[in-house]
């Protein structure tokens, strides 16, 4: 194990069996997960929404409900999960997850790396994307809502894990990404 999925290792080792189980949830191991989890979802966007609390109050209120599970996680996890239940099969799958999550860091990297790189050598393509972007961001924001905007954000994210595992980013946004390869090699041949 390379020396940042063992950093990641230690972080997560207090969770280790939580870590586990939403591994399982998010790659959608069993055919209902995907419901589970954005049914779960909307409901918490719901119960939000619902509420309708000021921005101040959410973030205490997130904050809270963070420092709660934080708190509590750690301790409910060893009642439930006890040392003794720890295989060397469990042990192959927290290794597994912490490659996972160091290959995500080191994509994020990478990706800030490449628009770090791309402003300092094409500076006015780097305006006029981020121009472009940033507009129709702004745009979508004047479309919907900022909640239901973070809502679908939220979905996204939560599914993409299963998606990937499942072949369906590789089967339906293969052409995508080879478009965008060949245009960054293009730009590179320049």
């Amino acid at each position: 194990m390379s020396g940042d999925a063992a950093f990641i290792k230690r972080r997560i080792e207090g969770i280790r069996e939580i870590a586990i189980v939403a591994d399982s949830v998010f790659a959608w191991d069993k055919e209902w997960y995907p419901a589970a989890t954005s049914g779960a979802l909307s409901l918490i966007f719901l119960f939000i929404w619902y509420q309708d609390p000021s921005m101040l109050t959410l973030m205490s209120a997130l904050g809270l409900v963070a420092t709660l599970v934080d708190f509590a996680v750690p301790r409910i996890q060893t009642r439930f999960f006890p040392e003794s239940a720890w295989t060397a099969e469990k042990e192959k799958k927290l290794e597994q997850i912490c490659q996972e999550l160091m290959f995500v860091k080191t994509g994020l990297e990478r990706i800030i790396e490449t628009v770090s790189v791309y402003k300092r050598s094409s500076p006015i393509i780097y305006f006029v994307t981020v121009v472009v972007t940033l507009y129709i961001l702004a745009y979508l924001g004047a479309l919907f809502s900022g909640f239901f905007l973070s809502y679908l954000c939220m979905l996204t994210l939560f599914l993409i894990p299963g998606l990937h595992r499942r072949g369906f980013l590789k089967k339906y946004c293969a052409v995508l990404i080879l478009k965008i390869g060949d245009f960054v090699k293009a730009k590179k041949l320049e």
